[in-house]
C-alpha cells in the first residue's frame, strides 16, 4: 500500500498536466454537448430567458417532417457520391504520382492546392465560373450553356463537382504515404512471376493500401456529411429543396424560423446517424482489411 500510494503521488504531477486539456474538452465539448440535448425537449425560441418542456414532440415532429427525410436523402446522395469519387481520384492520382514522373513533387503541390482554398472562397470561385466563365468559354463554340447550380435537376452534381476538385488533395496525399510503405521487394516479385499491372494492383498493392482506405473513406464520408459552407455560400439549399442538406436544414430552423429547441432536436438526430454511420463503417472496413 505505502508503494501503490508513492507511486500515485510520483504520477500526480503528470496528470496535473492533463486538467487543461480536460476543462477544454469538458467546457468547450461535454456541457454544450449536454445542454443542446436539454433544449432539444424544449419549444425554446433562441431568444426567450425561460424554457417550457415539451417532452419528445420536437422529436415526434421530426419523424413526421417529410422535408427531413428529403433532406436526409440529398445528404447521404452527396455524400456516397463524393466519397466514391474523391477516392477514386486520390487513388488514381497517387498510383500516377507514386511512379516515376518527371516534377512529380510539382504536380503533388498542384493538386493538393485546392484544399488550402478556404470552402467559402472556393464556393464563390465555382458560383462565378459556373454563372459566367463556362458558359461564356462554351459559347465560343456555339454551346449555350447555363449555370448547373440553377437547375434542380443539376445542381447536387454541381456541388459535388467543386467538393471533389477541391477534397482530393488530402486522401492523395495519405494514399501516396501508404504506397511509400508498400515493401518494392514485394511488387518486384509480383512482376518477376508474370503478374500483370492490374494484377498487382489487386493482389499486392491494394491490400496493402486497405489501411490508407479505411481512413479516407472514413474522413470523407463524414465529413461530406457535415457539409455546411459550401451548400451555404453556393445555393444555400436551393433551387427549391434540390440541395438542402441536413446542416442547412438544422441551422435554418433553429435561427432562421426561431426554433431552436426544434433544431436541438434534429443535430442530435444528426448525432446518433453519424455515429451509427462511422460504427458500421469502420467494423465493414476493418473486416475488408482482413479479408483482403
Amino acid at each position: 500500500m505505502r508503494n501503490l500510494a508513492r507511486g500515485l503521488r510520483r504520477e500526480m504531477w503528470y496528470l496535473l498536466f492533463l486538467v487543461p486539456g480536460v476543462l477544454l474538452f469538458t467546457f468547450a465539448v461535454i456541457v454544450p454537448f449536454a445542454t443542446g440535448i436539454r433544449y432539444s425537449f424544449t419549444d425554446w425560441d433562441g431568444v426567450a430567458r425561460t424554457l417550457t418542456y415539451t417532452g419528445i414532440e420536437n422529436y415526434v415532429n421530426a419523424m413526421q417532417d417529410s422535408d427531413l427525410w428529403t433532406v436526409l436523402g440529398n445528404t447521404f446522395k452527396y455524400a456516397i457520391i463524393l466519397t466514391i469519387l474523391v477516392n477514386l481520384f486520390a487513388i488514381l492520382f497517387a498510383l500516377l504520382l507514386d511512379a516515376y514522373l518527371p516534377m512529380r513533387n510539382l504536380f503533388r503541390t498542384i493538386f493538393f492546392l485546392p484544399g488550402v482554398i478556404s470552402v467559402v472562397l472556393a464556393g464563390f470561385i465555382w458560383s462565378y465560373n459556373y454563372s459566367q466563365g463556362f458558359p461564356k468559354l462554351l459559347s465560343y463554340v456555339g454551346i449555350d450553356a447555363t449555370s448547373p447550380l440553377g437547375n434542380p435537376d443539376h445542381a447536387l452534381i454541381g456541388l459535388i463537382i467543386v467538393a471533389v476538385w477541391q477534397g482530393v488533395g488530402t486522401p492523395m496525399i495519405i494514399y501516396i504515404a501508404g504506397l511509400q510503405n508498400i515493401p518494392a521487394e514485394l511488387v518486384e516479385s509480383a512482376r518477376i512471376d508474370g503478374a500483370g499491372v492490374f494484377r498487382v494492383f489487386r493482389s499486392v498493392t491494394l491490400p496493402l493500401l486497405a489501411p490508407s482506405v479505411t481512413i479516407n473513406m472514413l474522413l470523407v464520408l463524414t465529413g461530406s456529411l457535415k457539409v455546411f459552407d459550401l451548400v451555404y455560400v453556393t445555393t444555400n439549399g436551393g433551387p427549391g429543396f434540390a440541395t438542402e442538406v441536413i446542416s442547412t436544414f438544422i441551422y435554418k430552423n433553429a435561427f432562421a424560423s426561431f426554433k431552436a429547441g426544434y433544431g436541438m432536436a434534429l443535430s442530435t438526430i444528426f448525432f446518433v446517424i453519424l455515429v451509427i454511420v462511422t460504427v458500421v463503417q469502420v467494423s465493414i472496413f476493418r473486416k475488408r482489411e482482413v479479408e483482403l
